[in-house]
């Protein structure tokens, strides 16, 4: 059975996660859309996290966490290592426009058959996946909602399908390739799935309590202590902080 789980802000595996030298302090201060992916079993972006070799030594490399509930209840995290790229320009134009329009297209990859292809504009990369894997998702998916033969189609080609429960409430479903199953369900219509997926774009700077996440133009993220501030840092937090104050402000005269 595929889970589509939306953890607990409480349940977030902070001595796991510190385990890969991602302390607290660095988590709290992840911008929020990013924590908001994480809590719904999606993957964070890349980040920076350390491991030990056989030999013991502290490894600097790079990967995507998610969030998995174990059989006992207990919440651990999951690393995708960072995949493979392929270049936008190796598809067609009118492929490019799809994919950079935020469709799911399927298409021929040397090497691996039929693939779902999918850009991800948080990390200006293009993933591929062997259609075989996301297929098999979506039969587990037939096994646990009423779906018909049409939206198993549907699905299956990249489109967003809606599903109604019995109270009238509708779920949307899709292919989304940064999801842990490949396939992500939003809370409304196909429009409502379309807006989360774009609410993952991250700027470049975010700052936290204690420090600010930094995304590159490659969508890779680099934590920052404030005591380690560069001029260019302090100066956009300070225009940062005048622009909120100046849009409070307005806020408050239309009260």
């Amino acid at each position: 059975m595929i889970s589509f789980e939306r953890f607990k802000e409480g349940e977030m595996p902070y001595a796991k996660l510190a385990q890969f030298g991602l302390t607290q302090e660095m988590i709290d201060d992840l911008p929020s859309v990013v924590l908001t992916r994480m809590l719904s079993s999606r993957e964070s972006p890349i980040l920076p996290i350390v491991t030990v070799n056989q030999d013991g030594e502290k490894v600097m490399s790079e990967a995507r966490i998610a969030l998995v509930r174990l059989d006992d209840g207990t919440v651990d995290v999951a690393l995708s290592p960072k995949w493979e790229t392929h270049d936008l320009s190796a598809f067609s134009e009118n492929q490019q426009r799809a994919l950079l329009g935020g469709k799911v297209i399927v298409t021929e990859i040397e090497g691996k058959g039929d693939c779902y292809v999918q850009y991800d504009d948080t990390i200006s990369q293009v993933m591929s996946v062997p259609v075989g894997v996301i297929r098999h998702n979506i039969g587990l998916i037939e096994r646990d909602f009423s779906i018909s033969s049409k939206q198993t189609d549907d699905i299956t080609k990249g489109k967003i399908i809606q599903l109604a429960d019995e109270r009238g409430n509708i779920t949307s479903l899709g292919v989304d390739l940064q999801a842990i199953t490949g396939l992500r369900a939003a809370d409304g219509d196909a429009i409502a799935w379309q807006r989360e997926a774009k609410a993952d774009q991250l700027p470049e700077y975010n700052f936290g309590i204690y420090g600010c996440w930094k995304t590159d133009d490659n969508g890779s993220m680099t934590y920052v202590a404030e005591k380690d501030f560069t001029p260019e840092m302090q100066a956009e937090m300070r225009r940062q902080g005048q622009q909120n104050a100046a849009g409070q402000a307005m806020r408050q005269m239309h009260v």
